[in-house]
C-alpha cells in the first residue's frame, strides 16, 4: 500500500509542474548558476536563507540542467521522502493504520504545491520529519548529521531541536546537538550580517509581507494547512466552507493524544509567532515542516469515516489547484512573452530575477535610461506600492509624454504598456 501511495504521491506532483518561474524561484535559478565565491561574499550575506539548499541545486543543475522542470524535481524527490517518512514514524507510533498520515501528506494541496517549487521549504520539511524518525528510534548518530543540516537548510525549521528538548529533555539528545552548535558557530558571522540585513527594513511596508504576528497570518496557517493554497471568491461562502472544514478538522483531531506530535505541531508554533514579535515569520508556508505533524495527528483517532472526509477535502483543494490556471504561480514566461523586444521599466534596481531567467536581462531600464525614440514601453507594475509608494516612475512616465494604452495581468504579474504621444 505505501508503494501505490508514494506512485499517486508522485504522480500528483508532475501534474501541471512546468509552470513559469515565479520571482523566488527564479532567484533559485540564477543563484546556483553564481560563483561560489559570489555566492557566499555577495548573495548570502542580504539573504534570509542558509546556504544548504543552493548549494543541493547548484549540483544539481551542474548534473541536470536549469529548465523549470529540472529546478522543480529535487522538490518533488524530497515531497516524495517525506511522506514515506511520515508512514514509518506512524508504524513506529503504532497506528492503527500507518499508511493513512503518508496518504493526507500524498493527497495535501499545501504539500503538492511547495513539492513542485524550486525553494527550500520542502526539504527543510522532510529533514525535520527525518529528523523526529531518527529520536523516536533512537538513532542519534544519525539525528547528529541532519541537526546541522537543518540548521544550514531553513533557520526556523531549527525549532524542532527546543521542541524535542523541551519534550524529553536527554543527555543523549545534547550529545547528539554537538555537531549542529559547532556548525552554528561557524555560520554565526553570515547569520549576523543576515540578521543586520533583515532588521534594516523594519519601517518599510516589505516587513508585513515577512509575517508579522496578526490574526491573520496565525488564521491562515491552520486554514492553510486544511485547503492549500486555492479559495473561494465569494467571501462569504468561502468564510463558511472554511468554518465548516474547521470543525470537522477540530474535532478530529482533538481526539489525538501523542505528545510528541502535539509538541512538534503546537509547540514549534507558539514558538514561531513568539519569534515573530521580533523578527516576522508568520507566514504559512514557512510552517510547512509541521505539516506532517498535523496529519499524523488527524489520523491517529481518525475512523473510516472522517478519514475519506479529509481525502475528500484533500483532493479536491489539489485538483482545484492542479487544474485551474487561477492558482498557478506568478506567469513571468508570458510577461517576458508579451514583452518581446521592447524596453520594460523597473522602478528600482530589484524584482528582476524572474525576466533576467527569461532571458529579458537587457530589456530591462530604469525610468532615466528610456531614451525619447521608443516609442513604446512597458512598465512593472508589480510591488510597485512597495518599491515605489510615491508612484514616481509612472508619474514622470506620463509627464514624458506617454500614455497608457493597456495593461495585461498575468497571475499577479502586473505590466502596463505605454505610448509616446509625439
Amino acid at each position: 500500500m505505501i508503494y501505490l501511495v508514494l506512485i499517486l504521491g508522485f504522480l500528483l506532483r508532475l501534474i501541471s509542474i512546468n509552470q513559469s518561474l515565479w520571482l523566488d524561484e527564479a532567484t533559485t535559478a540564477l543563484v546556483a548558476k553564481m560563483p561560489i565565491y559570489d555566492f557566499f561574499t555577495k548573495f548570502m550575506p542580504g539573504d534570509f536563507h542558509p546556504p544548504f539548499y543552493y548549494l543541493v541545486i547548484r549540483g544539481w543543475w551542474l548534473v541536470v540542467g536549469g529548465s523549470e522542470i529540472a529546478l522543480r524535481i529535487p522538490s518533488v524527490l524530497f515531497g516524495i521522502l517525506t511522506i514515506y517518512v511520515v508512514y514509518l514514524i506512524a508504524k513506529e507510533l503504532k497506528q492503527k493504520w500507518p499508511i493513512v498520515p503518508a496518504l493526507f501528506l500524498a493527497t495535501s494541496g499545501l504539500h503538492i504545491y511547495y513539492s513542485q517549487e524550486a525553494r527550500m521549504y520542502v526539504l527543510a520539511t522532510f529533514l525535520v520529519t527525518l529528523a523526529v524518525y531518527f529520536y523516536i528510534v533512537k538513532k542519534w548518530k544519525l539525528f547528529a548529521i541532519i541537526l546541522p543540516i537543518i540548521f544550514l537548510t531553513d533557520y526556523l525549521s531549527l525549532l524542532i531541536f527546543p521542541v524535542l528538548y523541551l519534550y524529553k529533555r536527554s543527555k543523549k539528545l545534547l550529545l547528539a546537538s554537538i555537531p549542529f552548535f559547532i556548525t552554528f558557530l561557524a555560520w554565526l558571522p553570515y547569520l549576523s550580517k543576515q540578521l543586520v540585513a533583515g532588521m534594516s527594513i523594519e519601517d518599510s511596508s516589505w516587513w508585513n509581507i515577512l509575517g508579522p504576528v496578526t490574526l491573520k497570518n496565525v488564521a491562515l496557517i491552520p486554514t492553510k494547512f486544511m485547503i492549500g493554497r486555492v479559495n473561494i471568491d465569494n467571501k462569504f461562502i468561502y468564510a463558511l466552507v472554511i468554518v465548516a472544514i474547521s470543525i470537522i478538522f477540530t474535532f478530529i483531531i482533538g481526539k489525538a493524544k501523542n505528545k510528541l506530535i502535539w509538541s512538534w505541531f503546537g509547540l514549534s508554533l507558539v514558538l514561531g509567532i513568539l519569534i515573530s514579535f521580533f523578527v516576522p515569520t508568520l507566514t504559512y508556508f514557512r510552517y510547512l515542516f509541521i505539516l506532517p505533524a498535523f496529519y499524523l495527528l488527524l489520523s491517529e483517532k481518525a475512523s473510516p469515516y472522517f478519514i475519506v472526509i479529509i481525502l475528500v477535502i484533500n483532493l479536491v483543494a489539489s485538483g482545484r489547484y492542479l487544474f485551474n490556471s487561477k492558482f498557478k504561480r506568478e506567469d513571468w514566461r508570458e510577461v517576458a512573452s508579451a514583452i518581446g523586444n521592447q524596453k520594460v521599466i523597473f522602478p528600482v534596481d530589484s524584482q528582476k530575477e524572474a525576466l533576467t531567467y527569461y532571458g529579458k536581462e537587457k530589456n530591462i531600464i530604469s525610468i532615466d535610461e528610456l531614451l525619447l525614440g521608443d516609442k513604446e514601453v512597458w512598465l512593472s507594475r508589480y510591488v510597485w506600492d512597495i518599491f515605489d509608494p510615491t508612484d514616481s516612475t509612472r508619474i514622470r512616465l506620463l509627464n514624458m509624454g506617454y500614455n497608457m494604452i493597456s495593461e495585461e495581468n498575468y497571475n499577479g504579474v502586473v505590466i502596463q504598456k505605454y505610448e509616446s504621444r509625439n
